[in-house]
């Protein structure tokens, strides 16, 4: 195996990547595509589209905070084979590739099993994950090792200006990719330069002014292009819109630890090679009675941002998950604290400093918590790991080697099968939507569903609702996407249900999202905790309604001046303008009186006379809905059972519906309570449901509520005329 690395390496990767090359579009990899196909035609103006991420178009280059060199590469390769998800993810596996023998080169350099170390690196969830993705990250990563691996080989004896130029290039170009590398890796290539020639010199110096000469050029280059040199434009936005929990700096704390537990999960299970077996097991006796003290005794910590699901943390299964990955971001500081203290030479310094300055940028200065965020650290942990073992065990069998492997290595391909399912489940109901609901001579509009949804939705002919522009038209059909999704109201009254579409991806862990059990963030920590959770998927609903009315939306900024200065824009309310209120059925003067001498009789409990008031009504105007929604209700919930009808009530509550074009939330309740009567329990629920979407939709609070209570008695086979007085 070590006399052929490469092959090794490749086909390690090939077997762990191959998989998932017809991964969807997913999550922040839509911004790099669409910024790609932008480039594509116009690559002197990299960020000049627009793209509507958060309910009104913003330019791209306040969308996407990262700069273009990863779209550019997308759209290079696009431009060769075309815009295909898997000719995409397989020109990623060949950055994939090229990062990993990155890793190995350094790692050659710096410990005496550079395999096993990339081996260790490969399997870890940050970088297998990171590398299924079209996101900039691997790509960066490959930048930078290489650019630190050809700045020691410029710092041997030899002392190469021509090299140390080109690892200033690779640094540039590895800042060029994403931002978050000049926190880290110039002050690393400052640091080996300082510690391997013992002084300040103008070569080494003259290398490290080529990146910032690169990023210079670039600021002044796009605060020509955009009116913002972009670096600082993502600095601030980091800081404007750092997430916030309710724990503070002590939720956040536990949170990294977590994020670095999980994301570099092989070293939790190659523990046992690091420390003699007493000191491992005092520590985890240590580690886990400090956690648990903090666990009780603080009560809930705030790991979860406000709008999270808190009664999470009392679950003592999930509970425990935190626990144990926050043991393993322990083992890291642990590790780092370990090799410190028992070694000081150039390699664990430079290590050392690596992994601290990492965390403090994924941790501290990120503006989220991001499995992401370790990707550039775990070249140094994996190397550090490496070299503590080969200290700590000089002879490890292979055997038991692998034993500690092969389990780290299917849990992370676990990860990566729960990511992948998630994101395919996003295009396959985009694809469903598009080929269920698209009108064939009106609009098909979407609410939500940022990144795979809204790609697939827009690759297919769909378009997001802009709430400062868009015009909505009579027969345009509007999916809401309910997934852990903000969404906008839509006016009352203007909208008539269409359908729903749920899909429930099936797998034993989760990635980003709420699954009810369980909660995960691998993107981002305000979705979840840690980067990944034992628990099922969530599922992905999306509400399809029709529109029947003209709708101009018109929201006015609250932050105008902060939009003129970079900022992305905010609202506090939704404005619109109805253009009509569609059609109509006029009521007569009878009906009025009859409808006033129900509410009349009802108020005094004679629902016997409020029944035959309502037939005579319906003799006079037998198409009105209000007068059949009536009757139906008191029909299926009337106290005594001898006044009861589901059958009529399902009759006339469906031509209730069906008159108002499923436009009015309480018909539709009144109808599932008519099939409740009727003994079809499970159309009854269904009919709640679709009540309580409808008026979850239109803001009709009272009434979402009123029918999700109402859907739990159908559920258990009761009616509102047969369910125990509370």
């Amino acid at each position: 195996m070590a006399t052929h690395p490469r092959i090794v390496i490749g086909l390690i990767l090939a077997g762990c990547l191959g998989p998932f090359v017809n991964k969807a579009i997913h999550v922040d990899d839509a911004l790099f595509v669409w910024a790609g196909e932008w480039i594509q035609h116009h690559p002197a103006d990299f960020f000049g589209s627009e793209v509507n991420i958060c309910d009104t178009a913003i330019p791209m280059w306040k969308a996407n905070c990262n700069p273009p060199l990863m779209s550019c590469f997308l759209a290079g390769v696009a431009s060769l084979f075309g815009w295909n998800e898997i000719v995409l993810h397989l020109a990623c596996l060949a950055v994939a590739f090229t990062a990993a023998m990155g890793i190995y080169a350094l790692a050659r350099k710096w410990c005496g099993r550079p395999l096993m170390a990339t081996m260790i690196a490969i399997i870890t969830p940050v970088f297998l994950v990171s590398s299924t993705t079209l996101m900039c990250d691997v790509l960066m990563l490959a930048f930078w090792i290489w650019s630190l691996v050809v700045w020691e080989r410029a710092l041997g004896k030899e002392r190469s200006g021509w090299r140390i130029l080109l690892a200033g290039v690779l640094a540039g170009l590895a800042v060029l990719t994403k931002y978050s590398a000049a926190t880290t890796l110039l002050p690393v290539l400052a640091l080996l330069s300082l510690l391997r020639t013992r002084k300040i010199e103008a070569w080494w110096l003259l290398g490290l002014a080529v990146p910032l000469m690169m990023v210079a050029i670039y600021e002044w280059m796009t605060a020509r292009m955009y009116g913002r040199g972009l670096l600082l434009a993502a600095a601030h936005f980091a800081q404007a819109h750092r997430v916030g929990y309710p724990g503070g700096w002590l939720a956040k704390g536990i949170i990294g630890l977590a994020f670095a537990g999980g994301s570099l999960l092989p070293m939790m299970f190659l523990a046992p090679w690091l420390w003699r077996r007493r000191t491992l097991l005092a520590m985890g006796v240590i580690i886990f009675g400090l956690l648990l003290a903090v666990f009780q005794l603080r009560g809930n910590l705030g790991l979860l941002v406000a709008w999270g699901n808190i009664k999470l943390l009392d679950r003592w299964d999930f509970l425990l998950q935190v626990m144990m990955l926050t043991a393993g971001g322990l083992l890291l500081v642990l590790l780092v604290a370990s090799e410190a203290w028992e070694r000081r030479d150039i390699i664990t310094v430079v290590l050392i400093f690596w992994i601290l300055s990492g965390l403090l940028f994924a941790v501290v200065l990120n503006w989220t918590v991001s499995a992401r965020s370790f990707l550039p650290i775990a070249p140094a942990v994996v190397i550090l790991l490496v070299r503590r073992m080969e200290r700590q065990q000089p002879v490890i069998s292979n055997v038991w080697l692998l034993g500690a492997l092969i389990p780290a290595a299917m849990i992370t391909m676990t990860v990566a099968v729960a990511d992948y399912r998630l994101a395919n489940s996003r295009r396959t109901a985009a694809e469903h939507i598009v080929a269920s609901f698209k009108p064939a001579d009106h609009k098909l509009w979407f609410e939500g569903g940022y990144g795979t949804f809204q790609y697939y939705m827009e690759k297919l002919g769909g378009q997001r609702v802009d709430i400062e522009r868009s015009m909505l038209l009579p027969g345009d059909v509007i999916v809401v996407s309910w997934f852990n999704d903000d969404f906008f109201m839509l006016p009352v009254g203007t909208v008539g249900w269409a359908g729903y579409l749920e899909l429930r991806p099936r797998w034993w862990l989760n990635t980003v999202g709420s699954a009810g059990t369980c909660a995960a963030g691998f993107y981002g920590a305000d979705s979840g905790p840690v980067p990944f959770a034992i628990g099922r998927l969530p599922s992905q609903l999306y509400y399809v309604v029709k529109n029947f009315s003209g709708v101009q939306f018109e929201s006015q900024l609250v932050n105008p001046q902060e939009v003129r200065a970079g900022d992305i824009p905010n609202f506090k309310h939704i404005s619109f303008r109805i253009m009509d209120q569609g059609a109509t059925l006029p009521m007569k003067l009878e009906v009025a009186a009859y409808l006033q001498l129900t509410r009349q009789l009802e108020g005094e409990g004679k629902i016997e006379a409020v029944i035959q008031t309502c037939r005579e009504a319906l003799a006079v105007d037998s198409n009105n809905p209000v007068l059949l929604n009536n009757l139906a209700w008191f029909l299926a919930t009337a106290d005594k059972p001898e006044l009861r009808d589901g059958q009529e009530a399902v009759r006339l509550a469906t031509r209730a519906v069906e008159l108002t074009d499923r436009r009015e939330p309480n018909m539709i309740g009144t109808l599932a309570a008519a099939y409740a009567e009727a003994g079809q329990f499970a159309i009854a629920a269904d009919m709640a449901h679709i009540a309580e979407a409808l008026a979850s939709v239109t803001g009709q609070k009272e009434v979402a509520a009123k029918n999700n209570k109402l859907r739990g008695l159908y559920q258990a086979g009761m009616t509102p005329g047969t369910a125990p007085t509370p």
